[in-house]
């Protein structure tokens, strides 16, 4: 059977069922367990699906079942886009790093990448602790530090003054941070109520890296965040709308990097 027709099986058992066990795999399409692993490999390394305990499941499956409806919805709007800045922002984290993760629809990609990592991640959204844990099913990998404080049901985000001190007894060296808008001056989002626990994020890290697809671009939302010279590095995606405005962040000191979609 060709490698290209296999794959294409496999995705259509996923569409039937988000999650396939190796045994299922070989008992449904009568393929050696050894084939059936290159396979499961081969379409994680795409992006398409990860690592469950003993099998794979659909890349993303984690956040319909345990986000809120609101930000399910909110997670489908480039999607692609989003999961290719995540990749991207994965690849800078070193084993043995703090990292901060601030909670939305980007940054809750993130945990595909980073739950094998041996990292410690500490941030405010349950969704992304909940997603982290299920995606390690049991084996060693990111040991996560979930804020206590008020939880928004909307969101997922743990949000308040005992989030903030939570955050204030830690250092990392990146915080992980996504946006509402990007522009040559400043950084802003639109939830005025987990803004104090974002500048607590970027206050106790050494760098900061801002997740934010190429819709985020050129927009000034209600909140700004931070001015554009606390970025570091900025994870986006390039469009003709937007190249050159990435070119006067980049001018202004900011390392930017374009995911390949």
């Amino acid at each position: 059977m060709k490698r290209r027709i296999r794959l294409k099986q496999i995705l259509e058992l996923l569409e039937l069922d988000p999650e396939l066990s190796l045994a299922e795999a070989c008992g449904r399409l009568s393929i050696s367990s050894a084939t059936i692993r290159r396979a499961f490999a081969a379409l994680e390394a795409t992006g398409q699906v990860v690592r469950t305990w003993g099998g794979i499941q659909l890349a993303g499956t984690g956040a319909w079942r345990m986000g809120p409806p609101a930000f399910a919805r909110r997670l489908e709007l480039e999607l692609e886009a989003k999961r290719a800045i995540a990749r991207a922002a994965a690849a800078h984290l070193k084993e043995g790093d703090v990292v901060m993760i601030d909670g939305g629809t980007t940054t809750f990609q993130l945990a595909d990448f980073i739950a094998l990592k041996q990292i410690r991640v500490l941030t405010n959204s349950l969704v992304i602790a909940q997603a982290i844990d299920r995606l390690k099913a049991g084996r060693p990998g990111a040991e996560v530090h979930l804020a206590g404080g008020l939880l928004e049901p909307d969101s997922g985000l743990v949000v308040g003054p005992r989030a903030e001190a939570f955050l204030g007894r830690y250092r990392a060296r990146w915080a992980l941070l996504g946006a509402a808008g990007v522009d040559v001056t400043s950084v802003s989002n639109y939830n005025e109520a987990v803004l104090a626990s974002e500048k607590r994020m970027i206050g106790r890290s050494d760098q900061l890296m801002i997740l934010a697809d190429s819709t985020k671009l050129g927009r000034q939302a209600l909140c700004e965040l931070c001015p554009l010279e606390e970025v570091d590095h900025l994870l986006t995606t390039e469009s003709a709308r937007t190249s050159r405005l990435i070119c006067l962040i980049r001018r202004r000191g900011v390392t930017v990097t374009c995911a390949s979609e």
